[in-house]
């Protein structure tokens, strides 16, 4: 665990502004006159940027080594901070995006093939639900902290009194990352396997999740939209509705991932999948306060249920050689998902209706944990690995 202690660290510190950021932008684009379909537009943008980053990042951090991409991800962090304190137009939050895709790309493929790297079969899940919780927590503190100041117009301008502290905590973060984290590339371990057959079956699991990340993203960017439109929309009664998803969020993904390393991970996801879809297409009755807060909880909860299962199974299918170019073609796939989805989702909402698209979110969702829970289970042998404790 020694090599996990210096990554929770850069994972604490830099996750500070990250709930703000996701608050922040969809509100305040929508309160300047940003339209829905230019709000889809704007975060379509951002996973395009991606896209073009990851397979790239994959492969340098298979041969220049994992640290190198947690540092320049890091840094770029730091410019998005820096330039959310400097300025307040579009062209700022433009470069906001971009710099967010650039960090995104390499601090997260990076991050996840240390995790892999320094894990085994039987603990797996279990290491990525440990990154997990200290991101939730950095998360949660920054966010308590930043809407606190917000709020009470603590400063003369508190957003940028906000991003000023984030800037210092992004920067302790980068610390780490350069004086700190070790280097895991040396590592891997050479296992043989059916290189064939586990390109087939990994491409398949890529189509999967891709697909799944299209769904997934068919809300996002609209959903703080729906709650003022809805529900309320008073600013303090909306963060109100994550608070207690955050406060789950800072212990529960260690326990679910062992859940996921001691059964079957293709049906821990697929199982989270489903229960998704259903929680989704409850969405539109939930027109009392408290009633969508229960279900937004519900939906935090079983999505900490998926992720380490999901992570996990990259390695569990492609085996344990090339992790970095692995988790790059993983997460391309949920960028190509990640840009499509917004741009259907933003027109379902305005041009057929708000709820309709909460409405084909469940049910596409139940469809994919079907199809998910069939064809892996099925196609997608898992790779024999040693289930020995790490050294480190």
């Amino acid at each position: 665990m020694d090599y996990l202690k210096a990554l929770k660290k850069t994972a604490f510190y830099i996750s500070f502004p990250f709930s703000i950021i996701g608050f922040f932008l969809p509100v305040y684009a929508y309160s300047i006159g940003i339209s829905v379909m230019e709000l889809g537009f704007i975060y379509s943008a951002f996973s395009l940027f991606t896209i073009l980053m990851r397979p790239a990042v994959g492969l340098l951090i298979d041969k220049k080594g994992r640290k190198i991409g947690v540092v320049l991800g890091i840094f770029f962090y730091c410019l998005v901070n820096l330039f959310l304190f400097i300025g307040d137009d579009f062209i700022h939050l433009f470069a906001v995006r971009t710099f967010q895709g650039i960090a995104s790309s390499f601090l997260w493929i990076s991050m996840d093939t240390i995790i892999s790297d320094i894990s085994h079969e039987g603990n797996r899940s279990e290491n990525f639900g440990i990154i997990d919780e200290s991101l939730n927590r950095g998360d949660f503190l920054g966010a308590f902290i930043g809407f606190t100041i917000i709020f009470n117009n603590l400063f003369r301008n508190s957003f940028k009194a906000v991003f000023f502290l984030y800037l210092i905590t992004s920067l302790i973060s980068l610390f780490y990352a350069i004086f700190k984290i070790e280097e895991t590339i040396s590592l891997k371990k050479s296992y043989k396997e059916n290189l064939a057959s586990n390109n087939k079956s990994f491409n398949l699991f890529l189509i999967l999740m891709g697909l799944t990340a299209f769904v997934s993203n068919l809300t996002g960017h609209i959903y703080l939209v729906y709650v003022r439109e809805n529900i309320t929309d008073k600013l303090y009664l909306i963060s109100y509705l994550f608070i207690p998803g955050a406060i789950l969020s800072m212990f529960l993904p260690n326990k679910l991932g062992k859940i996921s390393d001691k059964y079957d991970r293709r049906k821990i996801l697929s199982i989270g999948i489903l229960m998704l879809g259903f929680l989704y297409l409850l969405i539109p009755s939930a027109k009392d306060y408290y009633y969508f807060m229960v279900i937004n909880v519900l939906i935090s909860i079983v999505s900490m249920f998926c992720e380490p299962a999901e992570y996990a199974l990259v390695i569990d299918i492609v085996g344990e050689n090339q992790r970095g170019k692995s988790y790059g073609k993983y997460k391309l796939a949920l960028g190509l998902g990640g840009m499509l989805g917004p741009i259907l989702g933003a027109f379902i909402y305005e041009q057929i209706g708000d709820i309709f698209v909460f409405y084909v979110k469940g049910l596409m969702l139940i469809g994919l944990s079907i199809l998910t829970y069939k064809l892996l289970n099925k196609k997608a042998p898992l790779i024999e690995t040693k289930n020995v404790r790490s050294t480190s």
